[in-house]
């Protein structure tokens, strides 16, 4: 029997599910720093949770991958919900941080990205109804999208908190 075209995948997914999830522990910590902010709420829903959300998507998403009875309609299926939630969730996030004063970056990397890994992630689903191979390449370019994403913003909320003035 050939092997699927996700076997050969595995690796892969190990290895960027795995480095999420020590991002992951490491935004925990980064959120605990928090903990003292007056706007600790809109610092916590616009910022560090959804951080913690694409890493997890990462983590969750590399697990699904690996799963060894998974079937192209249920990888479908599975990115077409993850992808559309991610959207959603973006667009929400995105809604919340939108009018203050973050530099272009900031704008990027907490608004803008996570929109479009998310939308490349739902396109895959699509794509993955008659070509396999060309939605697990999409997908995986929206996966390493996300873990780039929060590796820069799970680093950028940690020099904001080592830095910040803490008498304002």
């Amino acid at each position: 029997m050939p092997a699927s075209p996700l076997a050969e995948w595995r690796d892969f997914y190990v290895m960027i599910g795995t480095a999420s999830g020590v991002i992951v522990g490491a935004t925990f910590i980064v959120a605990s720093l928090a903990a003292n902010l007056k706007e600790r709420m809109l610092g916590l829903r616009g910022f560090i949770t959804p951080t913690a959300v694409h890493l997890g998507s990462v983590l969750i998403g590399s697990a699904i991958l690996t799963a060894p009875t998974l079937t192209p309609e249920l990888l479908a299926l599975l990115l077409g919900a993850g992808g559309g939630a991610g959207v959603i969730y973006s667009l929400v996030v995105t809604s919340r941080i939108w009018g203050m004063n973050l530099d272009r970056s900031d704008r990027g990397f907490y608004a803008l990205l996570p929109i479009l890994a998310y939308a490349a992630m739902a396109a895959a689903a699509i794509v993955g109804m008659s070509r396999i191979t060309q939605a697990l390449e999409i997908v995986a370019v929206a996966l390493i999208a996300l873990l780039i994403i929060g590796m820069r913003n799970a680093w950028d909320m940690a020099t904001f908190m080592i830095t910040r003035d803490r008498d304002k």
